[in-house]
């Protein structure tokens, strides 16, 4: 062989085996069972998945979300009318926000999550492998957490007379609910669970009206506010409790120093909960309050609902304590309600504007249906270019297979995320790639037809097909370009396979296709060229 081929079968031997490296950790992946990638400890799955082709959510299934901060709920926290927020406060809110949504996803263990700020107040957020409901909570929730005294029975027993007595003496009676009347209106609607007032199910909405009727809101007193608490499902009945909070919190979730689930109290041994510690300032306010306030009830207030309730029994001197999941409360759960406790509450409230949703079995269907159309269209491109091309398409079909397989090397050692349109991007550039062979081969037989031997045959027809090839794959290229700039999403991802794979293609039709054709010939020594 000459030297130059030489160099050049040296060269093209080191890419084959830097490729084949490159994506063995995606073989592996992709080997894996469920059951075995949920055995496998986190920190050697999410090595194997940086290593392998990343897949995008319409192959391996997630969530997609744009979230926008809540202008009202933003002002709100500034004390500002919405109409005076400033560019850049929406912006400092909304780079807040994005950290904190970041280390909730990190302590998640989400692998190769996508959280991006948009414009000044949105953020989209790609999280694979996650479910829907999870992602919801684990994102949108607010984590405004607050520790407020539950006022005494005697003393929310006058509020709610009070109530009644408001509602009872009302004159214009058109302007409350047809259930709404006798002596007792509203206490005839409440019922004690324990300690605690309760509301049937299909009450609640009609509690939670008769509570925002300007006359009962003034007959609160001004520092103390309802709040609704947990679910209660047991001996029959099925409601939520109410509770009438201290407005002030005694301590906030800025406060926290660490939040862990944990199982099993003194009285439930396999109860779920989420044990908290407190920063040292704030253990030293927690122990004077609960010294202050014994079997009074201290409520875990999360975003404005109350979590749980539990009596002060002593001084809490260590400023450790527990929220307790409740009979319904899940691991899950527990633990996502530590994870968004440790990373802290948003700078405002959420909103989720755009949703969608992939489940992991139709981005698995995705890939098979992807690999099989791959498949069962390369092999019959390779089964037309031997019959009708013979030795010389078998040769232009090993160029192939060395595109595709650079190919997906360059998406895991890029780190590009392959999609379902990228996967049409493959065959295009297959496409692309049998036919600027076909062009080389149409002009060797040319050649040879003029009478030309073998070698200058071959030599004239790779040199008078360049320039077509060249111009082809160049425009070609050039939209790529244009599509990877402007388009978004899957757009991009059609676009990098696209690209990648025109310069693959010229480079296995230019130069693998010829450098096996010059090897063939200088040791077969052929006296007629099957083309």
């Amino acid at each position: 062989m000459k030297r130059n081929n030489l160099v050049r079968g040296i060269i093209v031997l080191v890419f084959v085996v830097a490729a084949v490296w490159m994506l063995i950790p995606s073989f592996q992946l992709q080997s894996l069972s469920d059951q075995e990638r949920a055995e496998m400890p986190r920190e050697a799955l999410n090595k194997l998945y940086t290593k392998a082709i990343h897949l995008g959510l319409d192959l391996k299934g997630g969530m997609h979300m744009v979230l926008e901060i809540n202008h009202k709920g933003l002002a709100k926290s500034l004390d500002k009318d919405p109409t005076e927020l400033k560019d850049k406060e929406l912006s400092d809110a909304t780079d807040r926000a994005l950290e904190i949504i970041r280390n909730r996803v990190d302590q998640y263990g989400v692998a190769e999550p996508s959280i991006q700020k948009q414009g000044n107040d949105r953020i989209v957020v790609q999280l694979p492998g996650v479910d829907r409901e999870r992602a919801r909570g684990l994102i949108g929730t607010t984590a405004m957490l607050e520790f407020k005294l539950v006022q005494d029975e005697k003393v929310t027993q006058e509020v709610v007379d009070k109530i009644d007595k408001v509602l009872a003496a009302k004159s214009d009676k058109k302007q409350l609910d047809s259930t709404l009347t006798g002596d007792k209106p509203f206490s005839g609607l409440l019922t004690s669970v324990g300690r605690s007032l309760a509301v049937l199910e299909a009450d609640k909405d009609l509690v939670e009206k008769t509570l925002k009727n300007p006359e009962v809101v003034a007959v609160v007193p001004a520092d103390y506010e309802f709040a609704w608490g947990e679910k209660v499902d047991r001996e029959g009945f099925r409601g939520y409790n109410l509770y009438l909070l201290k407005k002030d919190a005694e301590i906030t979730g800025a406060a926290l120093a660490d939040a862990r689930m944990s199982v099993g109290t003194k009285d439930n041994p396999g109860g779920l909960n989420v044990e908290f510690t407190l920063v040292r300032k704030a253990a030293n306010i927690f122990s004077r309050v609960t010294a202050a306030n014994i079997k009074r009830q201290l409520a875990i207030v999360l975003d404005g609902a109350v979590v749980s309730a539990p009596e002060i029994r002593d001084r809490i001197p260590s400023g450790r304590g527990v929220i307790e999941m409740g009979s319904g409360g899940t691991p899950d759960e527990a633990r996502d309600l530590a994870i968004i406790l440790r990373a802290g509450a948003l700078p405002a409230p959420v909103d989720i504007i755009e949703e969608r949703s992939v489940g992991p079995s139709l981005g698995q269907d995705s890939i098979n249906s992807g690999i099989r159309a791959t498949l069962i269209g390369g092999i019959l491109t390779v089964l037309f270019m031997v019959i009708y091309y013979s030795l010389s398409g078998l040769i232009a079909s090993i160029g192939l297979a060395f595109n595709i397989l650079m190919l997906l090397a360059i998406m895991a050692a890029f780190r590009f995320t392959l999609t379902l349109p990228g996967l049409a991007g493959i065959a295009l550039t297959a496409g692309m790639a049998v036919d600027a062979n076909v062009l080389i081969f149409e002009r060797v037989r040319e050649e040879l037809r003029l009478g030309k031997t073998i070698r200058a045959s071959i030599d004239a027809g790779y040199d008078r097909a360049f320039t077509t090839i060249l111009d082809s794959h160049v425009t070609t290229m050039a939209i790529a370009i244009v599509l990877w700039i402007f388009g978004t999403g899957t757009v991009k991802g059609f676009a990098v396979t696209l690209f990648w794979g025109l310069l693959l293609s010229m480079f296995t039709s230019l130069v693998i296709t010829h450098l096996i054709f010059d090897w063939i010939t200088e040791k077969w020594n052929l006296q007629k060229l099957p083309v």
